[in-house]
């Protein structure tokens, strides 16, 4: 059964070869209003549209489903103006070979044997810091919790991981680079108290810590640059999606 976006280019196409509208119209067994009817579906689009671009720009890497859900339409009407606009994610830059050794623990095949942290930097839209916490189970890929705060000290690195232990238990080994929070006496003491190894990345080499890494870029790609405070929570919330 033809749909009516084909019956309108049907009708245009025997109008271009000198038919007339009511001749074609006959020809093709259509009505005639179909030669006079204006689209309204187009103009109610164009709004839309606008929308679906500016977002697009804002959020590269966004698709037509988180889009749909951020801008609150229906994911139907959003895919077909998503096709129509060529709307499309940025191509995957290909995976970096790097020579080396595995710097994974031996015999962490299992969850809940490595965990890796690493901090995140950013800035809301009225320029106040964001810091985020994220830490890792290196077999799972699980993000296990990201801490969202203006500031985040060893401290804070002590209570998020005492919590986490409290739901998925003591892993055996903790990865991170050395940062000042990470290589604090007060962090230190705390996991040879708590039984738990530290392993610390070589200077420069943030591909030591891929796993941690990796969800750094996703999260900083899916966070905007200049996000409002109101917009952390659903950002976070779909980080890990």
């Amino acid at each position: 059964m033809m749909t009516p976006v084909g019956r309108r280019e049907a009708l245009e196409a025997v109008t271009r070869r000198g038919v007339s509208a009511r001749a074609g119209c006959r020809y093709l067994r259509l009505s005639r209003r179909v030669s006079g009817y204006t689209l309204k579906q187009p103009a109610k689009d164009q709004d839309l549209g606008r929308q679906l671009v500016a977002s697009s720009q804002q959020f590269p890497r966004f698709g037509s489903r988180r889009t749909a859900a951020w801008l609150a339409v229906g994911l139907c009407r959003v895919q077909r103006l998503w096709r129509q606009l060529g709307l499309q994610l940025p191509r995957r830059r290909p995976r970096r070979r790097r020579c080396g050794t595995d710097m994974r623990v031996p015999g962490a095949t299992h969850p809940n044997c490595v965990w890796t942290y690493d901090f995140v930097h950013d800035r809301l839209a009225d320029t106040r810091a964001l810091r985020l916490l994220v830490v890792l189970d290196e077999h799972t890929r699980e993000c296990l919790a990201i801490e969202a705060a203006r500031s985040l000290t060893s401290r804070d690195v002590i209570l998020t991981l005492s919590r986490l232990m409290r739901l998925y238990g003591k892993p055996r080994f903790v990865r991170s680079d050395q940062g000042a929070e990470f290589t604090a006496s007060r962090v230190m003491c705390w996991l040879r108290d708590q039984q738990i190894g530290p392993l610390f990345i070589e200077p420069g080499c943030p591909w030591q810590n891929g796993f941690v890494e990796s969800f750094n870029g996703k999260l900083r790609r899916k966070l905007p640059r200049q996000v409002d405070s109101s917009k952390v929570e659903f950002f976070v919330s779909n980080c890990s999606r």
